[in-house]
């Protein structure tokens, strides 16, 4: 891993469990064990490293969804099916992160932040787009609306897993019940989106 990719893993971290505001540069440094100074000479301020983080983790899935488009071994709903897998696992396994992340994104104190956070996702939500085109093309999917199907999806996992409490509430589980480490909870999940979907894309057979 190289020092760029260790400041970065680092600040993952450090942003996920502070936050923004209560994550310094001096943190991430101490943390990364590199000085202040490589870090401003990669990123240049705080901002932008967050920014580098964001797209650091959304390249991973801009690669799978990317490879996905062209599959021709997978079915239209089986890359649909594989999109919410990875979805699910990357919200339920830096819990921390996700929250900060939409935090940002609803707040006005940094706007430059958030349009350039809004701009990368989108890039990995266009190829899911795509794919839920190519499956309306192919005669597979109904013609839905691909937007609202998109936010369907992503809103139903945020929705749920937002706050621990509203969540745990949401569920009629008792105190101490931590939704980020049950399987059965984010099988749960994967399993009724996917089955959502399946009703609301795939044509009827007649």
């Amino acid at each position: 891993m190289s020092k760029k990719e260790i400041i970065i893993e680092s600040a993952i971290k450090l942003f996920g469990t502070k936050g923004f505001e209560g994550t310094s540069v001096r943190d991430i440094a101490a943390n990364a064990q590199v000085n202040v100074a490589m870090i401003n000479y990669y990123f240049g301020s705080k901002e932008k490293l967050f920014e580098a983080v964001v797209e650091y983790r959304a390249s991973v899935l801009n690669g799978i969804f990317s490879e996905l488009i062209n599959n021709k071994a997978l079915t239209a709903i089986e890359k649909i099916d594989t999109i919410i897998d990875y979805t699910i696992e990357r919200k339920f396994s830096n819990s921390n992160f996700h929250h900060l992340l939409h935090r940002e994104l609803s707040l006005e104190l940094r706007p430059q932040l958030r349009d350039a956070i809004s701009d990368i996702l989108l890039k990995n939500m266009n190829l899911v787009k795509t794919i839920i085109k190519n499956g309306i093309k192919d005669g597979v999917f109904k013609p839905v609306d691909i937007e609202l199907t998109l936010t369907t999806i992503l809103g139903s996992i945020h929705y749920l897993l937002a706050s621990d409490t509203m969540c745990r509430k949401i569920l009629g589980k008792k105190e101490g019940f931590d939704p980020f480490k049950n399987k059965q909870l984010k099988k749960r999940v994967s399993d009724h989106i996917k089955q959502l979907m399946r009703s609301h894309l795939l044509k009827n057979k007649k």
